[in-house]
Formats: structure tokens, C-alpha cells, sequence
């Protein structure tokens, strides 16, 4: 009796010793499972697949809602990595600097398109030293001092990037990678056009300090002999006037070009527009600037096709133009000899097209693009003589043509074969009617 008993002891513990065994074995074999179903979720992003193997133990089915929780948490979280790096990316590539990221040894983990576009790089520099990409130590020492001192450092630097010579603002900010490891994030913006900006607006200032000095010293000297000479005999006193007369004449002019040239920059001057024929304004014109330059041995011809049609102009400022192309011209043609020629064609593409054409020593290639600027002179010691005669140029003419030309909705330029004289041309768009 007693042993019966004991057997069925013995057998039920031993029954219950293998279903321990056993559930302990599907309880492993179930967090193996879910371990694999984590590792495909971690590993490889696929949902899918790591919810199939969670559905395969049915004893799984008390966690699966909240698995399936962790991996809409994921798509959602993956999905909004993927918008991040797509908006970084556009980002980046809408950037007009160029930016990099560099880590400790000063290779080049990320570069956006106009850093490689600015620089001229035809092979792809990441993975490669900022030092070997670029062969600039200054940009190499900036990173390093931002590096070091893990404080935002910044330079404007002079580069020659593809051999042309540009300036540029770089930025060198510290940062730490995903790793924890340091890096600089550098961001170079080109300020090339700032600096030639700034360097016209000071060759401005000096040539109009240089164009208002001289005559009010010689206003300042001939005033204070006036004043040491009251007994000046009335011829000397009247030539003394006169010269005051002249030079006062040339600031007048100086001082109007200015306001002009300011007034049309600043699009504030008010045009009168008619519709007017180019053919008898061109000739009235002309004949009125032969006339003011009488006493000139200076041929002066106008050919004008018959049949022009009407252009929409500001009648004044259209003057001013043409005298102003008339006494460029006249500058430079020889004292004996000289002619200047007018013409005007019918251009269907273009509208009319005005010409004045000199026979002078022309203009220099180097020359010609610079022409229009402000006090630009291609050659001091050329149209001496026409100065002369013509009087002191305040150096502006060309530049005012330019813009009153540009708001008419026309062009200009100029041609020159040097050594055969030099043309300016401009076209005129053709008045609708």
C-alpha cells in the first residue's frame, strides 16, 4: 500500500517536474522568439516581418497589442527621421554658402552642393582632410581654433578657389557627433561681390573729393587774393571773375550729375513720356551741339534712315544722352581731323538702334567693360585737347547715359577696334501705338 502510494507520488512529481521542464522551454523558445521579432524590428525596419514572428506563439497574443504599439511607435519615429533628413537635405541644397562638417581629424563627413560648386571640386570630398580638399591653411587653422577652444570662431579669408581670386566669411562652429566624438561645422559664404561693393563706393568717395578739391582750391586762392588785393585793376579783378565763373560752372555740373545719378538709382526720378520721331530729334540735336561747340574744326554727320518709327522716350533726358555720347566722342577725336558720326537703323528684333561712332584712338579691350562706370577714365592723358575745348568733364556722362537708357527698357554699349576709334551704341524699344 505504502509503495503504491509512493509511486504515485513519485509519478506525479515527475509529471509535474516536465511540464515545468516543458513550459520552461516554451517560455525560452517564446523570448527567443520575441527577441528575434525585436531584432528584425531594430535591425532591420521591417515591421511586417517582426510582427509575423510575434504571432506565431499563441501564447504571445497578451503582448502582441503592445508590440504593435512599439511598432507604430517605430514607423512613426522612422518616418519622422525620414522627413528630418529629407528637409535637411533640401535645405542644404538651397543654400547659396557652403557648409561642412569635419570631425576630429578633419575629415570631411558632409559637404552640400555649393560648397563643392564654389570650390570647383570635380571629385567628391568627403572622407578627405579639409587641408588636402582645399590647400588652404587658414580655413585648416579656423576649424582647428573652434576645435580646440569649442567656441564659435570666425574670419573673413582671401582664397583663390579654381585661380580666381574671391573673398570670403567662414564660420567655424564646435560640435559633437551621434558618437559623442568633437567635429566643427563650418559655413562659408562668398562676399566677393560686398567687398567690390565696398571698394567702388570708395573709389566714389575719393573721386568726388578729388573732383571737388581742385576747384574750390582755386576758388579758396583767387577769393583770398581778392581780399589781399582790394587795388586789383579791374582787368585782372574781371579775369579772376571769370575763372571763379568757370570752376563754379564745374561744381554746378558735378553737383547735378550726382543728383541724378542718386535720383535714378534710387528709381525716384519722374519721366515725361511722349512718342516722339528719332530721325528729326536726332538732327535737332546734333546741330544744337554743333552750335554749343563752335570754333571746332569737328566734323559732325548724321545719317538717319528716312523711315523710323516712333520711339516713347523722355524728350529731356534723351538730350541729355545724346549730348553726352556727342562730348564723349568729342573728347576723344584729334584736334585737327576729327569727325563724328550719328546714325540710326530699324532693327525689327531690337527696336532703333543709335550710334555714335568717332574717329579717336579708340578704347582699349581692358577698358571697354568699365567704361560706364562712374569716374571711369580709360586713359588720363587721351581727349586732353577735346577737355579743352569742351571743358572739365565731371566724369559721370557715360554712367547717367547707362541708366536713363535702362529706364527707357533699352541697352547700350560700346565697340572699339583700338587704334580705329570708338562706337557707342544704344537701342530704343519702338513706341506702341
Amino acid at each position: 500500500m505504502i509503495a503504491g502510494e509512493i509511486a504515485v507520488i513519485g509519478s506525479a512529481l515527475l509529471s509535474g517536474v516536465l511540464v515545468w521542464r516543458v513550459r520552461v522551454w516554451l517560455e525560452k523558445r517564446r523570448w527567443e522568439r520575441m527577441g528575434r521579432a525585436m531584432d528584425v524590428l531594430a535591425e532591420a525596419g521591417r515591421p511586417e516581418a517582426a510582427l509575423a514572428l510575434a504571432r506565431v506563439d499563441a501564447g504571445m497574443e497578451a503582448a502582441l497589442p503592445s508590440f504593435q504599439r512599439l511598432v507604430r511607435q517605430q514607423e512613426a519615429m522612422l518616418q519622422r527621421i525620414e522627413r528630418e533628413e529629407s528637409s535637411m537635405k533640401m535645405v542644404l541644397a538651397s543654400m547659396e554658402e557652403g557648409v561642412l562638417v569635419v570631425d576630429a581629424r578633419h575629415k570631411i563627413r558632409l559637404a552640400n552642393a555649393a560648397f563643392v560648386a564654389g570650390f570647383g571640386l570635380t571629385k567628391s570630398p568627403l572622407d578627405r582632410s579639409v587641408l588636402e580638399v582645399l590647400g588652404e591653411p587658414d580655413v585648416h587653422r579656423l576649424i582647428q581654433e573652434a576645435m580646440d577652444m569649442g567656441a564659435a570662431r570666425e574670419r573673413q579669408l582671401e582664397m583663390i578657389p579654381g585661380k580666381r581670386v574671391r573673398f570670403l566669411s567662414v564660420r567655424a562652429v564646435p560640435m559633437v557627433d551621434e558618437k559623442g566624438l568633437p567635429g566643427v561645422l563650418a559655413v562659408f559664404r562668398d562676399v566677393t561681390r560686398l567687398q567690390e561693393l565696398e571698394q567702388v563706393r570708395r573709389e566714389f568717395v575719393a573721386n568726388v573729393s578729388h573732383e571737388l578739391r581742385t576747384p574750390l582750391a582755386i576758388f579758396q586762392g583767387y577769393v583770398e587774393n581778392l581780399i589781399e588785393m582790394p587795388d586789383l585793376p579791374q582787368e585782372e579783378r574781371v579775369e579772376v571773375y571769370q575763372i571763379l565763373m568757370k570752376h563754379s560752372g564745374r561744381l554746378n555740373a558735378l553737383v547735378e550729375d550726382l543728383l541724378a545719378l542718386a535720383r535714378m538709382e534710387a528709381r525716384k526720378e519722374v519721366f515725361r513720356w511722349e512718342s516722339i520721331p528719332p530721325g528729326q530729334f536726332i538732327r535737332e540735336v546734333v546741330t544744337e551741339w554743333q552750335m554749343r561747340a563752335g570754333g571746332d574744326a569737328i566734323e559732325a554727320v548724321v545719317e538717319v534712315a528716312e523711315t523710323l518709327p516712333p520711339v516713347r522716350v523722355d524728350r529731356r533726358r534723351m538730350e541729355q544722352v545724346l549730348h553726352n555720347l556727342l562730348e564723349n566722342a568729342l573728347k576723344h577725336v584729334p584736334a585737327k581731323g576729327g569727325r563724328v558720326v550719328v546714325r540710326a537703323v530699324y532693327e525689327p528684333d531690337a527696336g532703333v538702334r543709335v550710334v555714335v561712332e568717332d574717329n579717336g584712338s579708340g578704347i582699349a579691350p581692358k577698358d571697354l567693360p568699365h567704361i560706364f562706370e562712374r569716374f571711369y577714365r580709360a586713359d588720363k592723358s587721351r581727349g586732353a585737347a577735346g577737355a579743352r575745348r569742351m571743358g572739365h568733364s565731371t566724369g559721370l556722362g557715360l554712367s547717367i547715359v547707362k541708366h536713363i537708357i535702362a529706364a527707357h527698357g533699352g541697352e547700350v554699349g560700346a565697340e572699339s577696334p583700338h587704334g580705329s576709334g570708338a562706337r557707342v551704341w544704344l537701342r530704343l524699344p519702338v513706341a506702341k501705338e
